[in-house]
């Protein structure tokens, strides 16, 4: 199975020039790193013992007599050291700064993704998520791409070549202390085998319990009016201190497995790291290296444990990304349920004929794996007409399916079975996107964002005018207390709309359906927060709005609906009976007994 860190990695692709660019800095400042011992050989061997001078070094004191003297040539390998360090310093700094500019554009890249892709993926994969939990993905787990570049590849590739650089020049100094150098590869590579699977398993219980608390947060926030209003304040603290404490013990574990890797890793360097000594020491006495050869093999000695511990924490780092990784590519792997099909039909002008044909529907299973299957059957074989301009009622009792039935139309669920047509198309035959922009709904619980009252209104039809959208909120009968507002339609709305009523909600949701002007008009309990004489006044106004346009109207007052065209009651999942007013209320079923119980006829 490929590395997950290893796909994540191909979001580098389109910053390839710039990465080789780094990538030529690295190995730059890998050439300096690796010749930093090399001045101390030449003041030891040469300006020190008095030496003869090889022919490289000859050569250059020739043409330079300054460097002819011991003094003259100590200054010089002094000034070389210096030089050395500052340049292998700057092509640090220079590599840094590139790559943590390709890594935040990684990241700008893929959260763009990831959030594009939740916004295509259907309301059943949403209700499978909690909100924290995606949030946590978008907001944190996407930055495993910046890790995986700025923590585990770059430096991998300059560790890589620093160690090379090093053992190459190790093998022309002396073969028997590169192969002793060489032996921690293997102890390294069976450390990782023992650990990556523990590693592995800490690190994807710390992501998930990260994302459940995030989720539970969330929750916690959104609910805070009912905690405080029911005065459990107290629980929902002990509910966190449970979440919190699930995962310190789970980033304890995970720190704790990775912490005895990088000490085992520790452990392994330091122990070759003293076999070098031991033997070179013995090489030195033996006459096969100089004073000075080993004083570059003890420089390598302290510089080779950087590079090594750097591959061996890149390894380490990858392996935990991986469980980030994850999650991020949970998102992006996940199949469109709700998707457009090839060769998808755009309607030029939809002229609203909707036709249920036997559709049954069932919500898909609240399980994260979508293949679990549907629910129960939420309704069955419903059938109807309702032709282009005409007003559909839809009554029955709480869970008839009345909200589902109508959420079918914008597609965001397909039926279990059964066919919705409109103007004589399939739904799944048609373009997604022209679909949705033909529906204007309005729901009982209205959703508003965190803009302008006049934004939010204007949020299905965004070219709207200033004129326009106020005769929208005149119909809703919104106008007047939103004039009364602070900074009236310019006034910034609180998150899910807390500052408003819910009356007031509602009838800013109602305007900005009015404003988007669609040909089909979904009104699921529209004014369920409004008193009677409010309703009364918005559908007489709504009334002159809608007129030529299909709406679906579902509201438990009976004096919302009793105008519609063709009333359709439902019971246990099935049509029971369907007409006028005047034909049902005569009748024994659904409606007449809803009538009954409200006591329309004294009204």
């Amino acid at each position: 199975m490929q590395s997950d860190t290893v796909r994540l990695l191909r979001y580098a692709l389109p910053f390839k020039g710039t990465l080789g660019a780094a990538l030529v800095v690295a190995l730059v400042g890998a050439a300096f790193e690796v010749a930093r011992p090399w001045p101390t050989k030449v003041i030891v061997d040469y300006a020190l013992s008095g030496r003869p001078f090889p022919p490289w070094l000859a050569e250059l004191t020739g043409s330079t007599p300054s460097l002819a003297t011991r003094p003259g040539l100590i200054v010089a390998a002094v000034l070389a050291s210096v030089f050395l360090v500052i340049c292998s310093a700057a092509a640090s700094l220079a590599t840094q700064v590139i790559v943590f500019g390709v890594a935040q554009k990684m990241v700008v890249s893929l959260s763009g993704q990831v959030f594009s892709k939740l916004q295509r993926l259907s309301l059943s994969f949403h209700q499978r998520h909690a909100v924290g939990d995606l949030t946590q993905r978008l907001g944190g787990d996407v930055f495993v791409v910046q890790a995986a570049i700025c923590a585990v590849g770059i430096p991998a590739i300059a560790s890589l070549l620093s160690l090379f650089g090093m053992v190459f020049l190790m093998l022309r100094l002396d073969a028997v202390l590169a192969l002793v150098t060489l032996s921690m590869v293997p102890l390294l590579l069976l450390a990782l085998l023992v650990f990556k699977k523990p590693m592995h398993k800490a690190n994807e219980q710390q992501w998930r319990r990260q994302g459940e608390m995030m989720a539970f947060i969330n929750q916690s926030l959104s609910g805070v009016r009912l905690i405080q209003g029911y005065a459990r304040e107290a629980y929902f603290e002990r509910l966190m201190a449970g979440h919190a404490l699930g995962l310190g013990d789970a980033y304890v574990k995970s720190m704790r497995i990775g912490a005895g890797y990088m000490q085992v890793t520790t452990i392994i360097t330091a122990l070759v790291g003293a076999t070098l000594l031991g033997v070179g020491s013995m090489r030195v006495l033996d006459g096969a290296l100089t004073l000075g050869d080993l004083l570059v093999f003890l420089g390598y000695l302290a510089m080779i444990a950087t590079p090594i511990t750097g591959i061996a924490t890149a390894i380490g780092t990858a392996t935990a990304l991986n469980s980030r990784g994850r999650r991020v590519l949970e998102i992006l792997d996940s199949s469109e349920e709700v998707s457009q099909r090839k060769n998808s039909v755009t309607l030029q002008s939809v002229r609203g004929d909707v036709e249920f044909a036997g559709v049954s529907f069932g919500y898909p299973g609240n399980s994260p794996d979508a293949s679990a299957g549907p629910e129960p059957l939420v309704f069955s074989d419903i059938s109807f007409r309702a032709r282009a301009g005409q007003v559909t009622a839809i009554i029955g009792v709480t869970g008839a399916g009345k909200s589902s039935m109508v959420s079918l139309l914008s597609r965001f669920y397909d039926p279990t079975s059964g066919v919705i047509r409109l103007d004589g198309h399939d739904l799944r035959d048609l373009a997604l996107k022209p679909l949705r922009e033909s529906v204007a709904v309005v729901s009982q619980d209205p959703v508003l964002f965190p803009m302008t009252v006049q934004e939010n209104i204007a949020f299905g039809r965004p070219g709207a005018t200033r004129n326009e959208i106020i005769a929208a909120a005149k119909t809703a009968c919104a106008h007047e207390f939103i004039e009364a507002l602070p900074n009236g339609y310019d006034t910034k709305i609180a998150e899910r709309g807390a500052s408003l009523s819910g009356g007031e909600r509602q009838r800013i949701s109602l305007a900005r359906a009015v404003l988007k002007d669609a040909p089909i008009l979904i009104l699921d309990e529209p004014t369920s927060s409004l008193d009677a004489h409010t309703e009364a006044e918005i559908f007489a106004s709504l009334s002159k709005r809608i007129e030529g346009k299909t709406a679906f109207i579902i509201s438990h007052r009976l004096s919302t609906i009793r105008r519609a065209d063709q009333i359709v009651s439902l019971e246990n999942g099935r049509i029971v009976e369907r007409g006028t007013h005047d034909v049902l209320v005569s009748g024994q079923g659904v409606y007449s007994r809803l009538y009954e119980s409200q006591n329309i006829a004294a009204l």
